[in-house]
């Protein structure tokens, strides 16, 4: 695919997005990323703490 991203996202995480399983970085364009994951809604919540 595309070069690797080193961890520096080129976008904030939103559902659409595609995350490296590499590095972690997030980008909107599919190429951009050497291993790319399609970033859901649910995705993104698994990483909220819930505030007491």
């Amino acid at each position: 695919m595309g070069s690797c991203l080193k961890g520096k996202s080129e976008t904030k995480k939103h559902p659409g997005a595609f995350l490296c399983e590499k590095c972690g970085a997030v980008s909107d364009k599919k190429k951009h990323i050497c291993d790319p994951c399609k970033l859901k809604k649910k995705d993104l919540d698994k990483g909220k703490k819930k505030k007491k």
